[in-house]
């Protein structure tokens, strides 16, 4: 039994097909796929030199992994900051975009705490 799945060998056949010159067109009525796929497998061959398609999900690396002492000073120096400071502040001074959601993996990653948005705090006893 052939260790490559199905699709693996389709892609291989398809781009073997557009590699002996036929069109994209040509290519995608042959093995019954859309265009835009056999462009795609394609393009992907040019590029890497593989039709294996891109990894998809995983662990990413954080664009502020080598900001962490950056970070820790912020926090150490003003521990009331809240997201959106921070957010901003990366924007600003490290010319990274980074979203809400990430900023606060990459803090609570490091055992950072921040001030959590005052508006959205429960109400504490009197």
């Amino acid at each position: 039994m052939s260790t490559k799945s199905c699709k693996t060998e389709l892609r291989e056949r398809i781009v073997l097909a557009r590699a002996d010159g036929h069109s994209a067109a040509e290519v995608s009525k042959l093995f019954r796929v859309s265009k835009r796929s056999v462009e795609r497998y394609w393009r992907r061959y040019v590029e890497s030199g593989s039709v294996l398609p891109k990894q998809r999900g995983g662990y990413r690396r954080s664009r502020l992994e080598a900001h962490d002492d950056t970070l820790r000073k912020w926090i150490g120096d003003e521990p009331d900051l809240t997201l959106e400071e921070i957010r901003k502040r990366c924007l600003n001074e490290l010319s990274i975009q980074i979203g809400t959601t990430a900023l606060w993996q990459r803090l609570d990653h490091l055992g950072l705490s921040f001030k959590k948005n005052a508006s959205r705090r429960r109400a504490a006893s009197a």
